[in-house]
């Protein structure tokens, strides 16, 4: 899957294992919505250490776990295994004429 990433949140558990989220922005499914709509995915932390341009397109590899609770629904967490830079997001720089 191909996404815009904004961003990518490397922490510290208070066990002491590290984790990692990255914040993606996408279309929304709704079309009352305007803009994006931002989420977040778990990701490996060796995964996020190699991301380094922000934003940009990155080809996402997924692993969907289900998780069971008891006494709660069974829900899908999505866990990013692999990401690979395809563009990088720059905004477009304007001409400034020469004085």
């Amino acid at each position: 899957m191909q996404i815009l990433v904004l961003g990518v949140n490397i922490f510290q558990r208070k066990d002491g294992t590290h984790g990692a989220r990255i914040v993606v922005a996408s279309t929304p499914r709704n079309p009352n919505t305007r803009g994006l709509v931002a989420a977040e995915f778990e990701v490996l932390p060796e995964v996020a250490d190699t991301m380094k341009v922000f934003p940009g397109i990155y080809k996402l590899d997924l692993e969907l776990p289900i998780s069971t609770g008891y006494g709660r629904p069974n829900e899908v967490r999505p866990l990013v295994t692999g990401a690979t830079l395809v563009a990088p997001v720059v905004p477009g720089k304007k001409d400034v004429p020469a004085s």
